[in-house]
């Protein structure tokens, strides 16, 4: 175990930086879809509803896949970014899609929870129907989306050790080359597990001192 540390904890850096993509990139992509699921216009309630019943209708392993192995048969991305870049290019927008269809229900879900008088208030003052979003609601509802956030965000996280498959070199398959070398594999494997849980642990730690500077519980 310690003189698998090296590599493991380097490959748990790779682990951290996808995260940190699909966590950007979804949270990006979800606030926009969630927004367009609220909209008053048919075609962009209708984009967004296919596209969460896409990605959150179908695992991720396959979106990962049909993303990395699967387009580069019909369009020649390979080419274009090169077959050593475009599998981690394909694993970070596969993973940010898939973020985003979760978290574009949970902002909607945020959105719908805010008191409707708070946006009939703030259209009184004559605010627009953005700005009351963007300065009223969205506030309020982000802590309200807190825990839920946090758990998909963590669920993120343990959704990079389906990279292995598009041959992405991150803690799983790390720890599987090592085994495959030493076949030390409980001692190996429970170190993976260990590293998985600290990142976890100092994700929901850090959620939990902000639930409590913002004191959610008090209206």
């Amino acid at each position: 175990m310690v003189n698998a540390f090296p590599q493991l904890f380097h490959a748990l850096g790779r682990t951290v930086e996808f995260s940190l993509i699909a966590i950007i990139l979804g949270s990006i992509i979800g606030l926009i879809s969630a927004l367009f699921r609220l909209s008053r216009f048919r075609v962009l309630r209708g984009l967004s509803w296919v596209y969460v019943e896409v990605f959150r209708g179908t695992p991720l392993l396959v979106q990962l896949i049909f993303i990395a192995l699967g387009l580069p048969t019909v369009i020649p991305l390979n080419q274009w970014f090169g077959s050593g870049v475009y599998p981690y290019i394909a694993a970070g927008i596969g993973l940010a899609l898939n973020e985003g269809a979760y978290i574009t229900e949970i902002i909607r879900a945020g959105i719908l929870s805010v008191d409707r008088g708070q946006s009939e208030a703030a259209h009184s003052i004559g605010m627009t129907r953005f700005q009351a979003m963007i300065h009223i609601i969205l506030p309020q509802a982000f802590k309200r989306m807190i825990p839920p956030l946090v758990n998909q965000f963590a669920q993120t996280i343990k959704d990079t050790s389906l990279l292995a498959p598009i041959a992405i070199v991150e803690l799983l398959y790390t720890g599987q080359i090592i085994v495959a070398q030493n076949f030390a594999g409980f001692q190996i494997y429970g170190e993976v597990a260990i590293l998985y849980l600290v990142v976890i642990f100092a994700l929901t730690r850090f959620a939990g001192y902000l639930e409590r500077r913002l004191q959610i519980d008090k209206r």
